[in-house]
């Protein structure tokens, strides 16, 4: 079930320059020691948020290997209730996926942030933003949900099929991250479009691991179409927006095609930057 919700669901110093020590470290943000880990140099910060239930090291792995910028570091981090984050017992709301991350941030004394989000995470980077919207330049949303899908998806499947689709975000909520799917769309209901560059990211293969549950040929053919549909809507959240479709990657990527999505980083922190000098 956990592999299958893993490809499914789809995130010292106030002024330090320097590069961050090597290797996994630890931060105390409220009652949670949140794993987290940085490379490079640069006052200016890109964080990459992982999935739900999705340990960030893993789904990043290839991608913070290989950023290098001048000026930025990169850094990730496991939410509580993921990798080797304090554990949780019990569902948590997005306002506190988003608190969490300001305390990381402002406990690392991260500046100029940009985000990027796979999956889930690019709720809590919409969210963030929308209770932050100070702190992040730019984000990247690489084959992120979009809260359309939902609806769509239950209108297009079958009973069965949605059955299916049910139990693994009841799951989800109730037994692994604790991050509750319904929960963040209602977060995110009436979120005013973002004025600051973005760009949208969406997966070029079609899903197809969810067969493993027996849902039907159709049913999988919701779940994509329905998916392929709602990444429109989602590059619809900003005013300056790109929207590219990632021809032979999945919805993991890190794995098949980690050098488009640093590509598209470097894009975005270049437009980033031409617009800090307006």
């Amino acid at each position: 079930m956990k592999t299958l919700l893993a490809g499914l669901l789809f995130t010292l110093s106030l002024h330090a320059v320097a590069a961050e020590a090597p290797g996994e470290q630890f931060a105390q943000v409220g009652p949670n020691r949140l794993a987290w880990e940085c490379r490079g140099e640069g006052g200016k910060t890109v964080v990459l948020i992982a999935g739900m239930g999705l340990d960030a090291h893993a789904t990043y792995k290839n991608t913070f290997r290989n950023f290098s910028v001048p000026g930025y570091r990169v850094c990730l981090y496991d939410r509580a209730g993921v990798g080797k984050s304090t554990p949780q017992n019990a569902p948590r709301p997005m306002r506190a996926l988003t608190d969490e991350l300001d305390g990381l941030i402002r406990e690392r004394g991260w500046r100029d942030v940009v985000l990027v989000a796979h999956s889930f995470g690019g709720m809590i980077a919409r969210a963030y933003v929308q209770a932050h919207p100070d702190t992040v330049k730019g984000i990247v949303f690489v084959d992120s949900v979009h809260e359309s899908w939902y609806p769509a998806m239950k209108r297009t499947m079958s009973p069965d099929g949605w059955r299916i689709m049910d139990m693994v975000i009841s799951w989800e909520r109730d037994k692994n991250s604790h991050e509750d799917y319904v929960e963040a769309i209602q977060a995110l209901a009436g979120a005013r479009t973002l004025d600051l560059p973005v760009t949208v990211l969406s997966r070029g293969l079609p899903y197809t691991n969810i067969r493993q549950a027996k849902m039907s040929y159709d049913d999988v053919d919701a779940f994509n179409t329905t998916w392929d549909a709602a990444q429109f809507e989602l590059a619809k959240v900003s005013t300056d927006t790109r929207h590219m479709r990632m021809r032979y990657t999945a919805h993991l990527f890190d794995e098949q095609d980690p050098w488009l999505v640093l590509d598209e980083i470097g894009l975005l922190l270049k437009r980033v930057e031409a617009r800090a000098r307006q």
